[in-house]
């Protein structure tokens, strides 16, 4: 055999190094997103984990470990985010919000949520346009937060139970997942809707009908009270809003009466104090309140939502100061029974009804939820719990979301600081990351 020319030895060497590195290349897996040495709150249970690095494909988590301060992240990823310093929670759930039948203002509320953290909404009174906006969402085409829908609400006091039979058919037709019912529905209707929801694949939630009552409507198959305010307008609280002079304040007496009901029956309650609470105070003074949000009056949301003093229902309805003082009654209660639900164990999921009422800002009213929870006595990580986790299993997603685990969908807040320490906290936003990718 002759020996290889010197110049063919080296090209075969020069190969044999090029296959090596590209070999070595191909192992290292790129990442579309490190979020490094951040300190994760992951929801599952009530702790921070520090120093994490978290590594995300095609919007999922695909690894957390350990920080490693010698890692080169840039051959892992193009994109990295430094969390030193920062806290990384899940994004939050709304699990009750209006879009209303104004579809040029559907982007407007999508850009705030997604603003706010909030990834994903229920949506109360849903209309076709909305079911037709989330399907332009889901195939891509728009961005903002994944939208659950109910029905538009059932109201009607002489509906029969054929009717509401056929209700169901046209609502599972559309794509709607929940129905809603509310005050004034008849009780025949209500009944149908709790017995035959189930086999339309329909779920009920909403108002408590004062034709049904407050132990008939926790017996039945409603999942989900969505005002702690509705228990104050039934037997056995009957306390009602407007210029009724007595009695004066609603009897606390019936405050763990209630809650063990509700616990007996296993229904969740989504409190919506800020709806309240916003009630009230643009009651005092709609102006100063409105002004205090980040929100302008002038905006588009807030003049179709009648946020002025002279087109808000509020300052008409609740102008004399005995109607001001029943509605502080009302609010104080409210505190006192949503603290007397979770210490019994009762499930919360946060909601806002934004933004129908003066000063509800869509994304950022959420925020004031959880402060209104913690005036309630909540503590901070069953609050956090309420828009996350808890949410996301009355959703039946949490198998990808609610937490901050492997596999589970790369939807976070990056916040400056804690909020286990203060729920104020959950307003230090620094990143929105959305799908494994930054929102910006």
């Amino acid at each position: 055999m002759k020996p290889l020319h010197l110049r063919a030895v080296l090209l075969a060497l020069l190969l044999i190094g090029s296959i090596s590195i590209a070999s070595s290349q191909a192992k290292i897996k790129k990442y579309s997103l490190i979020i490094s040495n951040v300190s994760i709150i992951p929801i599952y249970k009530d702790t921070i984990i520090r120093s994490i690095d978290l590594y995300i494909i095609g919007g999922k988590i695909e690894k957390i470990e350990k920080h490693d301060r010698n890692a080169e992240f840039k051959l892992l990823s193009d994109i990295i985010i430094n969390g030193s310093g920062k806290y990384l929670m899940p994004s939050l759930i709304d699990c009750h919000v209006h879009y209303g039948g104004n579809r040029s203002l559907f982007g407007l509320y999508d850009s705030l949520y997604l603003k706010y953290g909030v990834t994903k909404v229920l949506a109360l009174n849903g209309t076709d346009s909305l079911l037709e906006h989330r399907k332009r969402k889901n195939n891509k085409s728009l961005y903002g937060p994944d939208i659950y829908c109910s029905s538009p609400r059932n109201n009607d006091s002489l509906m029969t139970a054929v009717q509401a039979d056929s209700i169901m058919k046209d609502y599972k037709l559309k794509g709607y997942e929940f129905i809603k019912v509310y005050s004034d529905l008849s009780k025949s209707a209500f009944n149908e809707f709790s017995e035959k929801a189930k086999s339309f694949n329909l779920r009920v939630l909403g108002h408590i009908p004062q034709k049904v009552g407050t132990y008939a409507t926790l017996k039945s198959n409603v999942e989900l009270i969505v005002h702690a305010e509705e228990f104050l307008y039934n037997p056995p609280i009957n306390y009602f809003m407007g210029e009724i002079t007595h009695p004066v304040k609603p009897n606390e007496q019936y405050i763990d009466q209630v809650a063990d009901s509700v616990f007996k029956y296993k229904k969740l309650v989504s409190p919506t104090l800020i709806a309240f609470k916003s009630i009230l105070e643009s009651a005092i003074d709609i102006q100063k309140y409105t002004n205090s949000v980040p929100l302008r009056p002038t905006h588009p949301i807030a003049t179709h939502w009648d946020w002025s003093p002279t087109k808000s229902f509020v300052p008409k309805k609740f102008n004399k100061t005995i109607a001001i003082n029943r509605l502080q009654y009302g609010y104080d209660y409210q505190l006192k029974l949503v603290k007397a639900l979770d210490s019994k164990g009762i499930v919360i999921l946060a909601g806002t009804d934004a933004p129908t009422i003066p000063g509800l800002v869509p994304g950022y009213s959420l925020h004031q939820e959880l402060q209104l929870l913690s005036e309630a006595g909540m503590p901070n990580y069953e609050i956090l719990k309420s828009a996350t986790l808890n949410a996301a299993q009355f959703l039946n997603i949490s198998n990808v979301f609610g937490t901050i685990e492997v596999g589970k969908e790369a939807s976070f807040i990056l916040l400056s600081k804690n909020p286990l320490t203060n729920i104020k906290n959950t307003l230090s936003i620094k990143k929105i990351v959305l799908n494994g990718k930054e929102y910006k």
